[in-house]
């Protein structure tokens, strides 16, 4: 079902056009991906269908009912709230109506013959498990610690949380409202890799629609089931996921492009028979007719999709062939210890993925490799004939006072201004651009101008920490396709998943202040996590026939630690979820046995005889529900 759709927008800032005639629906249950360069109108878009902007003309239209959610609007947190207290206000109407339910109880017992309370506390009842009643609390708890609030946390005040945290913060309490319409801008931006994967799962079962603008071609792979593409001022609809529009958008560039060269050819020609005929007194008028035809032509265009970023990487010389060894390195700083036991090699050609939690030592590991930072204990050994390039995350490498076109004069001073200026027309940067100074440039642009330089450096081992932060995507297509090229070794640090999976023979996760190391790529990786999970899962079945011991966390892996800690909370819920059934349980108990108490039924078999088998039910129903209530809390006592 079509639950909004959008006619003939368009968006114009003054006297240039951002978009026009954009038209698409949304279905119930859609799944879509708006992709496009950056600056093209994709928040712009956004916002519009939020009403937070107008379009020129045209408009978005949602079908009566429909809640739309856009994290723009949650940012607004109560900042003297806790956590749980802020989340659980999202469930105030729910909370109101649950001791409404409790008054009507009370209400049910001084009345019990009032059988239109009796009705009306069903239908509320009904209505308040339908909407979640008896498992917001649940979700709460589920999502928080999916986006790596522990619950050690909840009880914080929202005002001692870093930026970062407000923001994932304010995407929880969106995801708790569960909008019919979730409009999401780069929602997987700040999130580390373990969050990312859990809120991937999360979102394959929303039961809303979702429209969301990512530049994460894994997440946009494993998400989206329709492409929308803005670019040119028009929005273009694919059916598949991210790899299946690639696809469909080539092939058809390759139809445009062929039918381009075919049209072209057939006009030269044209011409050249038209220049030949035209003064002919025998042929002028068939050259007339040809030149009429000519004009009449529909003209194919070429296609616009080309990547127009062009980046090379190539070494000066070859490295030996072991290029870094690693043993029992310990990386910090002086007061503070990030990870030990880092042991691992690289050898020449290798591209070696570093992943793991935000925060927990990834940039040190490089930092600590470009003796920026001094071993806390351990090895490094570095191979013979290296040159090392190194790309910083955070671009500090340029000077902010320098324009574009110094800072690689200033570096290379023998090179042609032609030549300079070639080159960084190949990284996208125009005539104005290479004038700016670099304070003056984007976070993309700077991106570009640190790739320039790296790139001339012709370094044969390069370190690259987030090298795909401010690309769009078409720019880390070519940054992709330039170092599976490169002739050299890489490792670096990411969170980008399909970037990832594209270059890297070998993932070194980092976790639990540990380094291991996996032969393989991303999802290779993956794999290997979850065949760790299943045979925990399995140890863990096996105890379950056998006396259990106490835990002793601090011998547990990071993995089992998270194992352990998910069985944790399961049983918890259990206890929980067969707490609150015994409590109705009792409460349904408590009001038979008043109806059975009252002298018009206790003299009356015919009516006595019904809720006493109706009492029978209840109390085998209470005894079963504390066995479970006993087993469960068992359980939980094994994993103090």
């Amino acid at each position: 079902m079509i639950i909004a759709q959008g006619h003939n927008l368009e968006k114009q800032f003054g006297a240039n056009t951002l978009f026009s005639k954009v038209n698409f629906s949304i279905d119930s249950n859609a799944r879509i991906g708006l992709v496009g360069p950056n600056g093209v109108g994709k928040t712009t878009l956004l916002k519009i269908m939020m009403g937070e902007e107008e379009p020129t003309h045209g408009q978005f239209t949602v079908n009566k009912g429909i809640d739309v959610g856009y994290i723009a609007q949650e940012n607004a947190l109560n900042e003297d709230k806790s956590i749980w207290d802020e989340m659980l206000s999202v469930f105030n109407p729910l909370i109101k109506a649950g001791k409404k339910m409790q008054q009507m109880q009370e209400d049910i017992a001084d009345h019990p013959e009032d059988k239109k309370l009796l009705k009306q506390y069903d239908q509320m009842q009904f209505n308040f498990e339908q909407q979640g009643g008896y498992t917001y609390q649940s979700d709460i708890k589920s999502i928080l610690n999916g986006f790596n609030f522990p619950e050690k946390t909840w009880s914080k005040k929202i005002a001692s949380l870093s930026g970062g945290e407000k923001t994932r913060l304010a995407f929880v309490k969106l995801l708790l409202r569960k909008p019919a319409l979730l409009l999401l801008d780069e929602p997987t931006n700040y999130l580390d890799l373990d969050t990312l994967d859990w809120l991937e799962n999360f979102l394959k079962g929303y039961s809303g629609a979702i429209l969301f603008v990512s530049h994460d071609q894994y997440f946009l792979d494993h998400l989206a089931s329709q492409i929308f593409e803005l670019q040119f001022g028009k929005l273009t609809a694919f059916k598949g996921n991210y790899s299946q529009y690639v696809a469909e958008r080539e092939l058809r560039n390759r139809q445009q492009e062929e039918a381009y060269e075919k049209q072209q050819e057939k006009i030269k020609k044209d011409q050249e028979f038209i220049q030949k005929n035209l003064v002919r007194a025998t042929t002028t008028k068939r050259a007339q007719s040809r030149r009429k035809q000519l004009e009449k032509i529909d003209r194919i265009k070429p296609p616009k999709h080309k990547n127009k970023v062009r980046i090379q990487f190539k070494s000066e010389r070859p490295s030996g062939k072991e290029v870094l060894i690693l043993n029992n390195l310990i990386i910090g700083y002086p007061n503070k210890t990030m990870v030990k036991d880092i042991s691992f090699q690289i050898n020449k050609g290798d591209r070696v993925a570093v992943i793991g939690p935000n925060g927990i030592g990834k940039s040190t590991l490089l930092k600590t490799i470009m003796k920026q930072l001094t071993p806390k204990g351990g090895s490094i050994k570095y191979g013979a004939s290296l040159d090392i390039g190194y790309y910083d995350q955070e671009l500090q490498r340029l000077d902010p006072s320098k324009t574009v076109l110094d800072t690689i004069w200033d570096r290379h001073k023998t090179m042609p201004e032609r030549n300079v200026r070639s080159i960084l027309a190949s990284f996208l940067f125009t005539a104005k651009d290479i004038d700016k100074t670099v304070g003056q440039l984007s976070g993309g642009q700077k991106a570009r101008l640190t790739l320039t330089v790296l790139s001339l450096e012709h370094n044969n081992f390069l370190l690259m920490d987030e090298p795909t932060n401010h690309l769009d995507i078409e720019a880390k297509e070519v940054l992709e396709k330039a170092l599976q090229k490169f002739d050299g070794t890489i490792l670096f640090v990411s969170h980008d998943r399909y970037f990832i999976n594209q270059l890297a023979n070998k993932v070194v996760s980092i976790n639990h202040q540990r380094a291991k190391i996996y032969n393989g790529d991303y999802s290779y990786y993956l794999d290997e996590k979850a065949k760790q999970a299943a045979a925990t899962q399995k140890d863990a079945d096996t105890q379950d026939t056998q006396p259990v011991k106490k835990v002793n966390k601090q011998k547990l892996s990071y993995q089992e630690q998270k194992q352990h800690e998910s069985q944790k909370r399961k049983l918890k819920r259990k206890v929980d979820q067969v707490e609150k059934q015994i409590e109705q349980l009792e409460q349904k108990q408590k009001e038979i046995q008043k109806q059975m108490a009252n002298p018009e039924i206790a003299t009356n078999f015919n009516k006595l005889g019904p809720l006493q088998e109706k009492l029978s039910t209840v109390k085998k129903q209470i005894d079963s529900a504390n066995d479970d209530w006993g087993q469960a809390i068992d359980e939980l006592d094994k994993f103090e």
